[in-house]
């Protein structure tokens, strides 16, 4: 039996991590085990939680009985890792003994070696003195000769043994003394330990939960594209990956992938005073510029079906939740997971689209619709087609069933050429006080595959934002067939090129500027 100060002791298994939400700068944590209850003598005790938990977001719950009380202490490690240190050190101090020892040989060896040197020198002195007399003692130099020979070849084999073992003597002493650094290190480690007090039916089984928030945990998305032109649809896979440096393992744990940052979506802005303040200035010209401008939308949808895996998804207000179909095993050393989440067939519309004045060649183009039941993060796609792996792009954040566009790499079998035909930046004389300026291209294309294709081609007219400015298109010199959309100035072709077929287009249009107007970057 325990003493008294622990008679509320526990019959259960170690907990360990069974869930996990990850946040994109964060985690919580959830532990669990079973504890067989005692009434109000149940104790739940967590042993070894990470040092990253924070103290304050400790919670815990019981699904039979309640949770009486919580208590949250540090313990060192040193008692856990004083055996494993004690036999790592005797192990370091053999090995140093046996180091010494292969050194003590390996000086034997190469004494011998220079003996074996030193007794070849005084046999060829012997010879050189002797070369010249009526009968040299030839049996005596053969005799020296050998005995040299001899100690130096003893000596080299020794010497190789002893390199031998000092290499493997060496290498062991290496990892011995990196196992017991981490080990020393370890155990300077401070553990929390959380005990939680329970009422609970005696003789019934209890599950208890302790959930901690942890930093040094994070995610984000990455997907994979892969294009099936002849059945129209586009296979996305969506991947999360996760990391922590928390020094707690995650084994075998539910996770589940918050987008919501925990800071951002529980802080309301603040308003600041707004000032209104005004100072003199004298009457300056008017300078026309060009206003390079990007438009971003929150993008909205309805909701369409899905096919493909299916996948969990819980909405939380301005984020969801994503829940990995998969167990997963994350270590705590800041190694990064790749997880699985889901898998859609998303239908496509594929086109050949150019934008020549931005890039003199043909992409493919899938023109999707966010079927997956859950939004689209910012993150990286890898598209393949049928040839293999293209490329990585970005995608932005797409809403669940807004429309989106992804690019399928080049096609060198179609061409795209754009031409200045005229750009004349001010015309001779003046129209009621105006000045134009007049634009025209020409676009040149072909076909050398061997199917008949459309390609898109596009190009921009500038917007005006101001009543004097006018800009008019010149449809006498503009090739007919285009749909202008107004709002952005983009005027777009569908061309169908037969074969080996070549053929061109033209845009020309003009821009009316008061005269007044600095028109210098027109």
């Amino acid at each position: 039996m325990h003493p008294l100060p622990l008679s509320l002791w526990l019959l259960a298994a170690t907990p360990t991590v069974s869930s996990v939400v990850v946040y994109p700068d964060r985690a919580q944590v959830t532990r669990a085990q079973l504890v067989t209850c005692e009434g109000r003598k149940t104790l739940a005790r967590f042993e070894e939680i990470t040092p990253a938990a924070d103290p304050a977001s400790f919670r815990a719950r019981v699904d039979r009985g309640t949770v009486e009380g919580l208590l949250a202490s540090e313990q060192p490690r040193k008692e856990r890792f004083g055996a494993e240190r004690e036999r790592l050190e005797k192990q370091r101090e053999e090995l140093q003994r046996e180091l010494a020892a292969l050194g003590d040989a390996r000086a034997r060896a190469d004494a011998l070696d220079a003996l074996g040197s030193s007794l070849g020198e005084v046999a060829l002195t012997r010879i050189r003195r002797e070369f010249a007399e009526a009968k040299p003692d030839t049996r005596a130099w053969t005799t020296a000769l050998d005995t040299a020979l001899s100690s130096r070849l003893r000596a080299l084999s020794e010497q190789e043994a002893q390199v031998a073992k000092l290499r493997a003597a060496q290498r062991a002493l290496a990892e011995v003394q990196a196992r017991e650094a981490r080990t020393v290190a370890a155990s300077a480690r401070i553990d929390r330990r959380v005990e939680v007090r329970l009422d609970c039916p005696a003789g019934t089984q209890a599950r208890v939960e302790l959930s901690y928030l942890v930093g040094g945990a994070s995610w984000h998305p990455a997907y994979e594209a892969r294009a099936d032109e002849q059945a129209r649809l586009v296979e996305l896979s969506t991947y999360a990956t996760v990391q922590q440096g928390t020094g707690e393992d995650w084994k075998g744990a539910r996770l589940v992938l918050s987008t919501a940052v925990p800071d951002d979506n529980a802080t309301p802005p603040e308003l600041r005073p707004l000032e209104v303040s005004s100072s003199e200035r004298k009457e300056e010209r008017k300078v026309l510029v060009r206003r390079e401008e990007y438009q971003e939308h929150a993008p909205t949808g309805t909701s369409t079906p899905t096919t493909g895996e299916s996948v969990q998804v819980a909405a939380q207000g301005l984020s969801v939740q994503l829940l990995v179909p998969e167990r997963a095993d994350v270590p705590g050393d800041g190694s990064e997971v790749r997880l699985k989440v889901a898998r859609t067939k998303l239908q496509a519309a594929f086109a050949w689209r150019a934008v020549p004045k931005l890039y003199p060649v043909v992409f493919r183009v899938a023109r999707l619709t966010n079927s997956a039941p859950f939004p689209l993060l910012p993150g990286m796609v890898d598209v393949f087609r049928h040839t293999g792996f293209l490329g990585r792009q970005p995608l932005e954040r797409v809403a669940q069933g807004a429309p989106f566009e992804l690019t399928f790499g080049l096609e060198e079998g179609l061409r795209v050429e754009r031409q200045v035909v005229e750009e004349v930046q001010r015309e001779a004389g003046l129209f009621g006080g105006k000045r134009r300026f007049r634009y025209a291209y020409r676009f040149a294309l072909a076909n050398y595959r061997k199917s008949p294709e459309e390609v898109e081609v596009a190009e921009h007219l500038p917007v005006s934002e101001l009543e004097e400015v006018k800009v008019e298109l010149d449809s006498k010199k503009t090739t007919a067939g285009y749909a202008l959309d107004a709002a952005d100035g983009i005027a777009t072709w569908r061309l169908k090129l037969a074969p080996a077929e070549k053929r061109t287009v033209d845009l020309a249009f003009s821009v009316d500027v008061p005269s007044s107007y600095d028109s210098g970057e027109l």
